[in-house]
């Protein structure tokens, strides 16, 4: 009752006439109403006047949908893709890079600081230098109306001949990958992928990442890896923890005097792999619990949980790296707000944010990628 209630008390409200003035890191504009209450507005941008339409409210704060773009602000673009706002895939088409730059680098900033973590002095960032065509791979789905994109938070599908975030190779195989599913008789769901040798792989109907996970964003990708080793010594023992393929430790074998990668996707050969780098297919903390390291090696952690972090896990984890006498943790987040919290209870198990990156795998989205640096110490961290 109390549901259908709000429902229609936001059914019988006026619409709003707001300005925007900022853009939140989940990526909808931000406005004040007439009693100052935040309202949230997606695909807005600041200076915008638009009129709103409430579509959730409460006493702190409100979100709502564009009824009309009364007065388009000077920082709004054209959109590249001409079902920007349906598709479900970008949030920030009409924004200026710069702008969805500095509005992620604020954002993780802000993460950390509502964790009471103090944003590093010592912060590498990478912005993108492609914000286009940059996506070695998509999702696409398909019925007998077509193949595209669901909308957000929707299974309603908003068909698409092209999508501007994808490489070109990819947007070339859309067109022929519909045809050959025009005898399909039921919703499909077909994963598109650039290898590295530059073919197209379709792989159909099946899981999520099912011949192996791969970052979406190559440049980037390879600036991730360049940092973490130049932030890791010479010979050391290096434990990939989530690690599918080796991403990040493969890069590392010729700095590397032993490798254990431990992830549940592990390739199925290791073909042309030293002697030293050992894959286990395995959930992280069983196999730590189970695993004796040499402790005569320089151990170092790279940890690159799935998006929600290492969340009950994270305590039995340093307990192992501890024993390990690793001093030194490569921490990934493509989820911010689970990473800062990760660092802020790594930093009460006495570990030290020493440093950290921001890199932008994906530009036109509210999405960024970080990466810390801690090590241990013999103090409680802030």
């Amino acid at each position: 009752m109390k549901r259908r209630k709000t429902k229609n008390l936001l059914h019988n409200l006026k619409p709003l006439i707001l300005r925007i003035t900022d853009i939140s890191r989940s990526g909808a504009g931000v406005a004040r109403d007439e009693n100052q209450r935040v309202t949230f507005v997606p695909f807005t941008a600041p200076g915008d006047l638009v009129k709103v339409k409430l579509t959730k409210a409460n006493n702190k704060f409100a979100e709502g949908q564009i009824l009309e773009l009364i007065e388009a602000s000077e920082q709004r673009i054209e959109a590249m893709c001409p079902v920007f706002t349906r598709c479900g895939g970008c949030q920030w088409q009409h924004l200026p890079y710069e702008l969805q730059w500095q509005t992620k680098l604020k954002g993780v900033q802000d993460s950390l600081q509502l964790n009471k973590v103090q944003f590093p002095e010592n912060v590498d960032k990478f912005p993108a230098k492609q914000f286009w065509s940059y996506r070695n791979r998509i999702q696409l789905k398909g019925n007998n109306s077509g193949i595209g994109f669901y909308q957000a938070k929707s299974n309603n599908l908003v068909t698409i001949k092209q999508c501007p975030i994808a490489d070109e190779k990819l947007n070339e195989a859309i067109f022929m990958t519909q045809k050959e599913a025009e005898q399909e008789t039921k919703s499909y769901k077909v994963e598109l992928s650039l290898s590295t040798d530059g073919k197209v792989v379709k792989t159909w109907n099946s899981a999520h990442g099912a011949e192996g996970f791969r970052q979406v964003n190559d440049e980037q990708n390879t600036n991730l890896q360049m940092w973490i080793k130049n932030n890791l010594g010479q010979n050391i023992a290096i434990l990939d923890l989530f690690g599918g393929a080796g991403n990040l430790s493969k890069p590392l074998i010729d700095v590397a005097t032993e490798i254990h990668c431990v992830d549940l996707n592990v390739p199925d050969s290791t073909e042309n792999m030293p002697d030293y780098f050992h894959f286990h297919q395995s959930p992280v903390l069983p196999w730590l619990k189970q695993h004796k390291c040499n402790k005569e090696l320089q151990w170092v952690a790279i940890i690159d949980p799935p998006r929600d972090g290492l969340g009950d896990e994270l305590a039995e984890i340093l307990q192992y790296l501890k024993k390990c006498q690793v001093n030194t943790v490569i921490l990934v987040g493509c989820k911010t707000d689970p990473w800062s919290r990760d660092i802020a209870q790594m930093l009460n198990h006495y570990w030290k944010l020493d440093k950290v990156a921001v890199m932008d795998f994906f530009p036109q989205t509210t999405h960024v990628e970080t990466v810390a640096l801690l090590k241990r110490s013999n103090k409680k961290g802030k």
